[in-house]
């Protein structure tokens, strides 16, 4: 089941939440609307699913290129799954799921036994067949937010609705479920759309994401289309730490502020285009000075984990730059808080 949102604008008095904004969302693909707080994702997604109404004038909701703009959440027929679980707390894991069924019409509901199959298939598939009898302050936040995923696929839904599913979990349950979600995602077939202010969260889980940024998208791509070539600095900030390099271009070549050596430039790249971005990994440090290196001051090290984060003060600006390398590298280094070392761009953008 494809979807597709043409045009699509939402305002909340003096707010615009969205401002023509068209999607398409491929059958059986698993995608991420990315964005900060406040970008207009939520709502994106509630207009999908019919829990809010797009502005006069906004073009259509098609499912499968029928238009469903009109239809209500029941007739649209889509799996809603919250941050907040929102499971009935009287009623124990079986009873939550098989909800959706049981208050189905006379005419299109499954009898008993057709009620007790599916779910404890369902059950079975999110890894709680052992846990139908008890109630869900009985269960960690994780398995219950697996309950809530099930009662959503209960009613067979053409379409699954994410929102923000794993926000309320800790760190760890997030990263388990995240691995859980796209075999899942990938065993049922089920077109699927989350949002996530989480980059990590995108990136290691879905198909393609769609970044929003006050109300438009940024860039629509795969997850390594997004970070290997983002469409411009806000793309480039978000998915990740960036290093920002105020430059000057001249003769494609883009000559640092205030460093006497010059930096290679594509050759497309305009008098008026002033910023390099690099990511910290993108950072080479070493202990002779290079044709194209800076000079920089070793200031924290941060050696945890297989990869080491290192901030470097820069000897011409004092400005603070964040450079990421692996233990291996590091251990040949042995770089020390307080050295003078020289740093060197591997892979700039320019914007």
């Amino acid at each position: 089941m494809s979807i597709e949102v043409r045009n699509i604008s939402k305002t909340f008095g003096t707010f615009a939440a969205l401002k023509n904004v068209s999607l398409t969302i491929h059958n059986s693909e698993l995608v991420a609307l990315l964005g900060p707080s406040g970008c207009g994702k939520t709502t994106l997604l509630r207009i999908i699913a019919g829990l809010e109404t797009a502005d006069p004038g906004s073009g259509p909701v098609l499912f499968h290129e029928d238009d469903v703009s009109n239809q209500s959440v029941r007739q649209r027929r889509v799996g809603f799954v919250f941050q907040h679980y929102s499971l009935f707390r009287h009623m124990n894991i079986f009873e939550n799921v098989a909800f959706g069924l049981k208050v189905r019409p006379r005419k299109s509901r499954p009898d008993k036994t057709e009620i007790k199959d599916r779910v404890h298939k369902l059950l079975k598939l999110v890894q709680l067949e052992h846990q139908a009898r008890m109630y869900p302050n009985q269960l960690s936040g994780g398995q219950r937010q697996r309950v809530a995923l099930a009662r959503s696929l209960a009613v067979e839904p053409k379409i699954l609705l994410l929102d923000e599913p794993f926000g309320a979990l800790d760190a760890k349950v997030r990263k388990e479920l995240r691995v859980w979600l796209r075999r899942l995602h990938d065993e049922m077939s089920i077109t699927s759309v989350f949002v996530t202010h989480d980059q990590e969260e995108a990136l290691e889980v879905a198909d393609r994401v769609a970044l929003l940024n006050a109300g438009q998208v940024e860039q629509v791509g795969t997850p390594e289309q997004v970070y290997d070539n983002p469409a411009n600095p806000f793309v480039f900030n978000f998915l990740g730490n960036v290093n920002i390099f105020h430059c000057r271009t001249q003769d494609s070549l883009a000559h640092v502020k205030d460093h006497e050596s010059f930096l290679s430039a594509p050759g497309d790249v305009a008098e008026s285009q002033k910023k390099a971005y690099v990511r910290p990994h993108d950072i080479e440090i070493m202990r002779t000075p290079g044709k194209e290196a800076i000079s920089a001051k070793v200031i924290h090290v941060t050696p945890v984990g297989p990869v080491v984060k290192i901030q470097l003060a820069r000897q011409d600006t004092n400005e603070v730059v964040e450079a990421e390398m692996t233990r291996q590298i590091y251990d040949q280094l042995m770089l020390r808080t307080g050295e003078l070392v020289f740093i060197q761009l591997t892979n700039p953008r320019y914007f």
